[in-house]
C-alpha cells in the first residue's frame, strides 16, 4: 500500500504512533517505556510513570508469540485444546478465533468432557512413554508407537489405549484416579492449587461460549463477558463485533448508574465523569452502613473491580488464533482484541503444514525440514523462520487478491454497459406515458416461466393456480368486476343457464367437485405428514441411542459419580427426562443390556410422544378440527398404527364437513337460498355470478375467545377452488394455457386502469376541480 501510494501521490507512508507511544516521546514525557522478560522468557514493552523508582508497570504493549507450526491439523487441535485448558484453570480468559462457523463447532465439540478425558488420556500415555524412556518434550522422536496416537479422536479405542498404557506402565487411565493427578499437573504445567478447577474441567469439560453469527440476539452479551474470569469465547471473525471485551466482564449499567447516584447523594462532586479507580477509593472511604439501599449495587461494583485487578494480574485477555486467515489484515483484527487500551493481553497463532496457507504456500518447506529431524508429531516448531514464512505467504495471496481486484475494474465495462441499460429503462419508465406495452410484455415473459414450471410439477398445477391467485385477486371496486383465473375456470364450467334451479344445480356440482379435489390433497398432505414425521423421529432416535451406547462405554474406564448426577447427566446428554431407579443407573455402570434397553425405551416413548403432538397439533390446526386425542395414548403405538389412526380422524373429520357443507340442508344449500336475488341477477349479470362462488367458498363458525371467554362468529373457508382448477388445466396444451392465462391478465389490467380512472375522476370532482 504504502508503494502504491508514492508512485501515485509521490509521498512517503510513516506510521502514526499510538497514543501510549506517543506519549512516551519527547523531552519531558509522562511515561516511560521499558522492556522485559515473561515467565516464558519472551520480551514484551510495558511503560511505568517517570516517579515510580520500582517501574511498576501500569500499561502494556500486547505480548505478540511466535507461530507454533505443527504437522497436522490434529496435533494442532490438541495444542489449542491443551492451552485453553491451561489458562482457563488458572481463571485467564481467552478468545479463539477460527476462520469458519465450521471450524468453531469442530473445536466447540473438542472441549465436551469426553473429548477432553480422551485427550487427557492420550496425554498421560505420552507422559508415561517419555518418562519410561527418559525423555523430554524436545526430545521426542516419531515412532511407531506414538504415531498411532495422532489418529483423530473418535476413532481411538479404549482397549487399544489401555493395552498401550499400560506398556509403559500406567494402571489406569483415568483422569480422575489418585495416581495420575501428579502427572496431569505436570502435563499441564499447573500447581496443586490449581487442581479443583482442573477436576472440574476433566468431569465437565471447558464451558465455553460459540460466536459465530448464528446467536445474533446473544451477541453483544457473549462479547461483553468474554474478558470475566476463566472465560472462553470461539469466535468467528471478530471484525465489527462493536462491543469492547472488558477485563473481569462487564458491570451492569444500572449497578454503575446508582454507585454514581450514591456519590453524589454523599456530596461528590461530578462522579459521573470519575475514572474506575477513583470511583473505588471514593467509595472505600465510607462503610457498608453509609451504603444503604446503594449496598447491593455497590458491593456488586466491588466484586467487579476486584475480578478486573485478578484478570490484569494474570496477564489480561489471551488470544489464539487457530488458523491464518490469507489476509494479514484479520489476523491483526484478532489480534487487535486483546491489550486494548493499555491493558495486559496476549496473542499466538496455532498452525499446521495442512492448513490452506501452510499447503498451498511454502509448507513443503517446513514439512521437509520436519521429516528430516523425524520429529515427533505433537512436537511443534516454534521459530521466527516460520512466522516470516507465514508472513511471505500472506503477501503472496493478499498480491494475488490485488490482481483479481485489478481485473474486476477492468472489466468493469460490462457491469457499466448494463447500468447504462437499466438507468435507460428507468428513464423511459419515468418519461412515456403509456407502459401497458412493456407490462404485457414483462406478463408474456414471467407468465410463460410460471406456465412451463407449473405444469411440469409433480404434484400437478395447482402451486400454478394458487400463484395467479395472489398475483390477480378477484376485482369487486367501484362497479368494476372481474374474477380471478380459478373464478374465471369455474364460470366456464358454468355456462349460460336458463333457470335459476339450473345454476343452483351447476353451482352444487361445482362445490362438491372443489371440496372433494381439496380433500383429496389434504388426504395425500396428511400422509406426507406422517411419513415425514416418522423419519424425523427414527433420525433422533438413532441418534440419541448412539449418544447412550457412548455415554455407557464411557463409564467404564471413569469414576463413577453419584445415582443422581449420572442420571441428569445422561438425560441432558440424549435431550430427554429420564426417571432412572437406583437398579438401573447400576445396571448401566456393569454395561448390562436390561438397563440399556429401559433407557431406550424411556427415549422411545418421550419420542413418540413428542412427534405425535406435533402431527396432532398440526393436523388438528390445519383442518380446523379437534379429536381430543392424547398424544401418550398413540405413543405406544407402531408408526404404521398411528399412521391408521390419525389418517382415520382425517377422513372422519373431513366426511363431516362434506355433510354441513354439501348436504341438502347444508351450508351452501342455505346461502344459496337466501341469496335467490342474486341468484336471478347471475343468469344475465357475470359480476352477480362471480359473487356466488365467493359466497359458497366463505362460511362462518361459532367459536370461543380465549381472551374473553365469550363466543364470537369467526369467519371461516369452506372450499378453495385451486386444486379443481388445477384438474382443468391437466389435459390442456401447454400454449393453450399460456394464451388463456396472459389474455386473462390483460383483462385485469384493463379493468384495474378504469377502477383506477374512476378513483382520480372522484379524487378531482371532491376537490372542485371538475
Amino acid at each position: 500500500e504504502a508503494e502504491e501510494f508514492y508512485k501515485i501521490y509521490g509521498l512517503d507512508v510513516l506510521p502514526i504512533p499510538t497514543h501510549l507511544e506517543y506519549r512516551a516521546m519527547g523531552e519531558d514525557p509522562d511515561l516511560i517505556e521499558a522492556e522485559d522478560k515473561d515467565q516464558y522468557g519472551y520480551r514484551y514493552t510495558y511503560y511505568y510513570l517517570p516517579d515510580d523508582n520500582g517501574h511498576q508497570p501500569i500499561f502494556w504493549k500486547r505480548k505478540d508469540y511466535p507461530d507454533i507450526v505443527y504437522r497436522s491439523v490434529e496435533a494442532k487441535l490438541r495444542a489449542i485444546v491443551k492451552e485453553i485448558i491451561y489458562y482457563h484453570v488458572i481463571g485467564r480468559p481467552q478468545l479463539v478465533g477460527t476462520t469458519s462457523v465450521e471450524n468453531s463447532e469442530h473445536l466447540s465439540e473438542r472441549l465436551n468432557a469426553s473429548n477432553v478425558r480422551r485427550l487427557m488420556e492420550i496425554f498421560l500415555i505420552r507422559y508415561a512413554y517419555m518418562a519410561h524412556h527418559n525423555l523430554r518434550e524436545g526430545d521426542v522422536l516419531s515412532t511407531p508407537e506414538l504415531d498411532q496416537l495422532y489418529q483423530p479422536l473418535d476413532s481411538l479405542r479404549s482397549l487399544e489405549l489401555r493395552r498401550l498404557g499400560r506398556e509403559y506402565g500406567l494402571q489406569s487411565l483415568s483422569p480422575l484416579d489418585e495416581e495420575n493427578k501428579q502427572a496431569l499437573l505436570e502435563i499441564f504445567n499447573l500447581s496443586p492449587d490449581d487442581w479443583d478447577r482442573l477436576e472440574a474441567v476433566i468431569k465437565g469439560g471447558v464451558q465455553h461460549q460459540v460466536l459465530n453469527a448464528r446467536k445474533h440476539t446473544e451477541e453483544s452479551k457473549i462479547i461483553a463477558g468474554a474478558g470475566a474470569f476463566g472465560a472462553v469465547t470461539l469466535a468467528t471473525n471478530m471484525a465489527g463485533r462493536g462491543v469492547d471485551i472488558k477485563l473481569g466482564g462487564e458491570l451492569a449499567e444500572e449497578s454503575l448508574t446508582n454507585v454514581n447516584r450514591f456519590l453524589a447523594e454523599s456530596g461528590l462532586e461530578d462522579p459521573y465523569n470519575m475514572g474506575m479507580q477513583d470511583r473505588l477509593l471514593a467509595l472505600k472511604a465510607y462503610s457498608q452502613e453509609d451504603y444503604g439501599e446503594y449496598a447491593e449495587d455497590i458491593n456488586r461494583y466491588f466484586d467487579y473491580m476486584d475480578e478486573m485487578k485478578r484478570v490484569r494480574e494474570l496477564g489480561g485477555l489471551h488470544v489464539i488464533g487457530s488458523e491464518r486467515h490469507e489476509a494479514r489484515r484479520i489476523d491483526n483484527q484478532l489480534r487487535g482484541r486483546a491489550a486494548r487500551q493499555g491493558d495486559p493481553g496476549s496473542s499466538r497463532f496455532f498452525l499446521s503444514l495442512e492448513d490452506d496457507l501452510m499447503r498451498l504456500f511454502g509448507g513443503g518447506q517446513v514439512e521437509t525440514l520436519m521429516s528430516r529431524l523425524n520429529i515427533d508429531e505433537g512436537v511443534p516448531i516454534e521459530s521466527g523462520i516460520v512466522g516470516r514464512l507465514v508472513e511471505s505467504s500472506q503477501t503472496r495471496v493478499e498480491g494475488a487478491n490485488f490482481d483479481v481486484r485489478k481485473h474486476l475494474l477492468e472489466y468493469d465495462d460490462v457491469l457499466n454497459s448494463q447500468r447504462e441499460r437499466i438507468y435507460e429503462q428507468r428513464e423511459r419508465i419515468f418519461d412515456k406515458e403509456d407502459l401497458r406495452e412493456d407490462v404485457t410484455e414483462m406478463l408474456r415473459t414471467e407468465v410463460s416461466r410460471r406456465v412451463e414450471q407449473g405444469m411440469q410439477d409433480d404434484e400437478g398445477p395447482w402451486k400454478l393456480i394458487a400463484y395467479l391467485e395472489d398475483t390477480q385477486p378477484p376485482i369487486d371496486l367501484s362497479g368494476v368486476a372481474h374474477p380471478s383465473y380459478s373464478l374465471k375456470l369455474m364460470m366456464d364450467r358454468i355456462g349460460s343457464p336458463g333457470t335459476v334451479e339450473d345454476l343452483q344445480s351447476k353451482l352444487m356440482q361445482i362445490a362438491s367437485e372443489a371440496l372433494g379435489a381439496w380433500h383429496d390433497h389434504l388426504r395425500h398432505w396428511a400422509d406426507s405428514l406422517i411419513a415425514q414425521s416418522e423419519m424425523g423421529y427414527e433420525s433422533q432416535f438413532a441418534e440419541r441411542t448412539e449418544l447412550l451406547d457412548t455415554f455407557v462405554e464411557g463409564l467404564r474406564y471413569e469414576e463413577s459419580g453419584a445415582g443422581s448426577n449420572l442420571a441428569n447427566e445422561l438425560s441432558n446428554i440424549v435431550h430427554v427426562p429420564l426417571r432412572l431407579s437406583d437398579k438401573v443407573i447400576n445396571g448401566l455402570k456393569e454395561g448390562t443390556r436390561v438397563s440399556i434397553d429401559e433407557v431406550r425405551g424411556q427415549i422411545r416413548s418421550t419420542l413418540m410422544q413428542i412427534y405425535v403432538r406435533r402431527l396432532i397439533l398440526t393436523l388438528e390446526r390445519r383442518l380446523n378440527d379437534n379429536w381430543n386425542l392424547q398424544a401418550s395414548e398413540l405413543a405406544s403405538l407402531s408408526w404404521e398404527q398411528v399412521n391408521q389412526t390419525l389418517l382415520s380422524k382425517v377422513k372422519d373429520t373431513l366426511s363431516r364437513r362434506e355433510d354441513y357443507v354439501l348436504g341438502e340442508s347444508g351450508e351452501i344449500a342455505n346461502d344459496l337460498k337466501s341469496n335467490q336475488s342474486l341468484m336471478e341477477e347471475a343468469l344475465d349479470d357475470p359480476s352477480a355470478l362471480m359473487r356466488l362462488l365467493l359466497i359458497i367458498t366463505q362460511g362462518r363458525v361459532i367459536t370461543f375467545d380465549d381472551r374473553t371467554h365469550r363466543r364470537m362468529m369467526k369467519a371461516t373457508r369452506r372450499l378453495t377452488y385451486i386444486f379443481l382448477a388445477g384438474r382443468e388445466l391437466e389435459d390442456k396444451p401447454l400454449e393453450i394455457i399460456q394464451h388463456d392465462i396472459l389474455n386473462h391478465l390483460e383483462k385485469a389490467q384493463d379493468k384495474l386502469a378504469l377502477v383506477w380512472g374512476q378513483g382520480e375522476l372522484n379524487r378531482l370532482h371532491n376537490a372542485g376541480h371538475t
